[in-house]
């Protein structure tokens, strides 16, 4: 980051903490995102460091790192894959689709988790505005699904809920053992 600095005096204050490697491009747009590999590298443009605030980068980059982290260019690849090889069976080009779309949302739950809803929200607003993705068009909407999801998320399921949904789903692989053993039960004197 130093380093960085001295290179680059004009850049903006908001450079993160160097937690792996980060390369920065310039370029007036914003933008980011991560190249896998091994180590992943993530990339932001200079427009991304003059645009965002501090804390919009941090979503920003968080939200990369969750897709490094997690490891979503396999699901993408593997779900890409399925769609091209069998280009017949329309359940793989949806499976594609769902799986670009439920990285992303995995990735923003990280960012929110960390900067929160807003934060997050606004960073992907700042990062896309450019491109004109906010309007209606069916090619945009995930990023609208994105935006209002962060804005106003699902309510939270209660404790007391949760604890009764996490011991029926323990409960369930027990359902075809009573299955398979429940006539030898009755038959018992």
């Amino acid at each position: 980051r130093a380093h960085l600095r001295d290179r680059a005096p004009d850049l903006p204050a908001g450079l993160p903490e160097g937690r792996g490697p980060l390369l920065v491009l310039e370029e007036e747009y914003p933008d980011a995102w991560w190249m896998p590999g091994s180590p992943p590298q993530l990339i932001v443009t200079t427009g991304a460091l003059q645009r965002l605030t501090d804390h919009q980068l941090d979503a920003v980059l968080t939200h990369e790192r969750g897709h490094a982290r997690a490891r979503h260019d396999w699901l993408l690849h593997l779900s890409a894959a399925l769609a091209a090889g069998f280009p017949r069976v329309p359940l793989f080009a949806h499976f594609c689709e769902q799986t670009h779309r439920l990285v992303e949302l995995s990735a923003d739950d990280t960012a929110s988790r960390r900067c929160g809803h807003l934060t997050t929200a606004l960073a992907l607003i700042e990062l896309n505005q450019h491109r004109g993705v906010l309007s209606c068009s069916s090619s945009h909407r995930l990023l609208g699904e994105r935006v209002d999801r962060l804005l106003e998320p699902p309510p939270r399921l209660g404790r007391r809920h949760r604890a009764l949904t996490t011991a029926v789903a323990s409960l369930v692989p027990l359902v075809p053992l009573l299955i398979t053993f429940a006539p030898g039960l009755t038959a018992l004197p």
